[in-house]
C-alpha cells in the first residue's frame, strides 16, 4: 500500500508529505526518458535547433557503441516514487526520503512514468551524463559532464545537489583529478549552483567546434 496517496488529475499528479527517491544507472529501456530529458534541457537553453540526437543514436551511443574503443558514457537517473524502493542484494543505487513542505505537482508525470512489474508510481526526475577521458592538465583522468538536468517541478528539493554529489563522489573514489563541463554564461542560477558545489570558472579558454561540412571537408584529405 502506498504511504502517500497521489492525486491524479488532467494536470498530472500531486504528491503530499513525502517522496521516496533513488539514483540508479540508466539501462537501455530508459532511452525514451533520456531523450525527453535531453529535449527539455535544450528547450531550457533555447537551443532546440541544435539537438541532433534521437532515441536511436542515444541507444547506440550509450548501450551499443559503434566505436567500442571510445570511453563509455554513464547516465545516472533520479527516480521518485510514492513507495519506498525495494533493496536488493549487491544494490549499487543510492536512495533517500524527501519531506515536502508543500504539495509537489508533476504535470508531466505520465511522460516520465517508469513501467516496472513491482512498482507503479515511479517517475524520472532528472539525469546526469558523463564519461572519463584523459587530460594533459592533470596526471590522472577526469570526468567530462555532458548533460545535467533536473525537471522543473523537482528543483529546489535537493535533487540537483544529490545527483551532482553522486557523480563527484564517484570521481573522487576512482582517484580522478577533475570534472569538467560547459555552462551557459547567461544561466546565473546554474553558475551559482556549480560554484556552491565547489566549481571554479575559467575565463582563459573559448569553446571551439569543427562540425558539419567543415569537418566533412577533411574526409578525403590525403595531406
Amino acid at each position: 500500500m502506498a504511504l502517500i496517496s497521489p492525486i491524479t488529475s488532467s494536470h498530472g499528479k500531486t504528491f503530499n508529505q513525502k517522496l521516496f527517491s533513488r539514483i540508479r544507472v540508466a539501462i537501455e529501456s530508459d532511452v525514451p526518458h533520456i531523450y525527453k530529458l535531453m529535449q527539455q534541457l535544450f528547450v531550457y537553453h533555447d537551443i532546440t535547433h541544435l539537438l541532433k540526437s534521437n532515441e536511436s543514436s542515444i541507444a547506440s551511443g550509450l548501450f551499443n557503441p559503434k566505436y567500442p574503443h571510445l570511453s563509455p558514457v554513464t547516465t545516472l537517473l533520479i527516480e521518485v516514487s510514492t513507495d519506498p524502493f525495494p533493496s536488493c542484494p549487491n544494490d549499487t543505487t543510492s536512495s533517500k526520503e524527501v519531506d515536502l513542505n508543500m504539495p509537489l505537482i508533476d504535470e508531466e508525470s505520465e511522460q516520465f512514468r517508469v513501467v516496472k512489474h513491482d512498482q507503479h508510481d515511479v517517475f524520472i526526475a532528472g539525469y546526469v551524463m558523463f564519461y572519463p577521458c584523459f587530460s594533459s592538465f592533470f596526471e590522472n583522468p577526469v570526468f567530462h559532464m555532458e548533460n545535467f538536468f533536473i525537471r522543473e517541478c523537482y528543483r529546489r528539493k535537493g535533487f540537483g545537489k544529490w545527483l551532482f554529489s553522486t557523480m563527484a563522489s564517484e570521481a573522487a573514489r576512482m582517484g580522478f583529478s577533475s570534472i569538467d563541463w560547459y555552462a551557459s554564461d547567461w544561466n546565473e542560477s546554474g553558475l551559482d549552483f556549480y560554484k556552491h558545489m565547489g566549481a571554479t570558472i575559467s575565463d582563459d579558454f573559448r569553446v571551439l567546434s569543427l562540425a558539419g561540412k567543415a569537418l566533412e571537408a577533411f574526409e578525403d584529405d590525403s595531406n
